[in-house]
């Protein structure tokens, strides 16, 4: 028996495993999809793109998988041309949400996404419903930090690498987490402040265009888990590629 547990435990750690990295697959694709969308497919002239495309080799996500999310961006060889289309609706406790999708359908994708709100708590708005409490911002993450530090080491170089960044034009603001320091711009100085960070031979984990909510809610209990199941349904749709909510 004690066999049969141990192997158990090693099929349910790997499948959690399995599905972690999958998880992190769609992200990315996602990414690289939204990525190609916005700038081409080619990586040299596509700086996002090409962040997006180091992150997703950096994780041993297959090239055919990468190369099928780029045209899914670009529209190659697919013959359908996809478009990029917003939702903006109410969820539990009147949480604002945003949905940004890319389909060949927009009236598909119109039916199911309501479908996936109405079953969850929530309700699809007109334009501008929710829009007007979220504002768009560039942002990019870095993390500087060394493994070899130790946190007060770390805290003081983090701060200096702060303020190092805080000269760079363009830089809005600087905030530190435990992921690493985000970066935040205004959209249209993404580029320019992500090529100035490059410069300074700072690793960019990611840079992408974010809708930052000005004013926020918390959800405790059955809320909280009526807006958790619907987030992740959203999440898992074939056509989504980003969810913005004002959760605080």
């Amino acid at each position: 028996m004690s066999g049969h547990s141990k192997w158990h435990n090693i099929q349910v750690r790997k499948g959690k495993q399995d599905a972690k990295r999958a998880g992190a697959f769609t992200a990315l694709s996602r990414a690289i999809t939204a990525a190609a969308r916005e700038g081409g497919g080619d990586i040299n002239m596509n700086f996002k793109l090409r962040i997006a495309v180091e992150r997703a080799k950096a994780v041993s996500m297959p090239k055919d998988n990468i190369q099928k999310a780029i045209d899914r961006g670009t529209g190659a060889g697919s013959g359908v041309a996809l478009v990029a289309i917003s939702y903006e609706a109410k969820g539990p406790g009147g949480m604002d949400i945003i949905v940004d999708c890319l389909t060949d359908n927009k009236n598909r994708t119109a039916s199911e996404i309501k479908h996936i709100f109405t079953k969850n708590g929530g309700t699809v708005g007109a334009p501008g419903s929710v829009g007007w409490n979220f504002e768009q911002k560039g942002v990019v993450v870095i993390n500087p930090k060394s493994k070899n530090q130790m946190p007060s080491q770390a805290q003081s170089s983090n701060d200096q690498t702060i303020l190092k960044i805080m000269d760079i034009e363009g830089v809005a603001d600087v905030e530190e987490d435990e992921d690493g320091i985000e970066i935040y711009t205004a959209p249209k100085e993404l580029a320019m402040v992500s090529r100035a960070l490059e410069e300074k031979d700072f690793k960019i984990e990611k840079a992408e265009l974010v809708m930052s909510p000005k004013n926020t809610v918390k959800l405790e209990g059955e809320k909280a888990e009526q807006a958790l199941k619907l987030l992740e349904a959203l999440d898992d749709y074939d056509d989504t590629e980003n969810v913005w909510t004002n959760l605080g």
